[in-house]
């Protein structure tokens, strides 16, 4: 891994964490207090496996509270801030990373996941929307895109049982077309699996 990479992954990483936290915390709720999970009610070690990476070309698995995401080789796995960051590969330059988490949640539904993180998107992102729902192994997620100057964003959740599962997908708009961004997407997002 080169130093560029490092430094712009991280950035990618922060960025995507941040969004992420943003839109957990505030998922559930519509007033001035964010109800939902956040740091001071959550457990101060979630119940995360330690990555596998797969002999000589990274890729492994990400496991946290019974959810699970698989990364083929040419990826990076790590756990960081309470939840796993997946980096897509790369050849000279950093491409984007998936950040990972799943968590206790007071959402009744996926629909109503949905409507609290769309606010925050169409916030970051003026393009922010909602697809088409789509489902990953046997749950049903929802789907929001948007694009800014800086940054293709995915960010894909579901309610399993009392659980929220979210991913937040970042990508480099200058080394990495929409196409691109959803051809690496569908390398991990197909793996989930819910044992909780």
């Amino acid at each position: 891994m080169t130093g560029s990479r490092t430094g712009f992954s991280r950035s990618l990483t922060a960025i995507a964490v941040s969004a992420m936290t943003t839109l957990v915390l505030c998922s559930c709720g519509g007033g001035e207090e964010p109800s939902g999970p956040d740091a001071s009610s959550s457990p101060s070690s979630p119940e995360a496996s330690e990555s596998s990476t797969a002999a000589g070309g990274g890729g492994g698995k990400a496991e946290i509270n019974g959810a699970t995401l698989t990364a083929p080789a040419g990826w990076e796995v790590e756990f960081e801030d309470s939840s796993y960051v997946l980096s897509a590969p790369d050849d000279d330059h950093p491409t984007g990373v998936g950040v990972f988490n799943a968590d206790v949640t007071l959402a009744s539904d996926v629909d109503e996941l949905a409507d609290a993180a769309l606010s925050r998107v169409e916030t970051a992102y003026p393009d922010g929307k909602r697809l088409p729902d789509v489902k990953y192994g046997g749950s049903t997620f929802f789907h929001l895109r948007g694009t800014n100057a800086t940054e293709r964003f995915d960010h894909y959740g579901t309610v399993v049982g009392d659980s929220e599962v979210v991913v937040a997908w970042s990508f480099n708009p200058e080394w990495v077309t929409r196409d691109e961004a959803d051809e690496f997407i569908n390398q991990v997002m197909p793996s989930f699996k819910f044992e909780g």
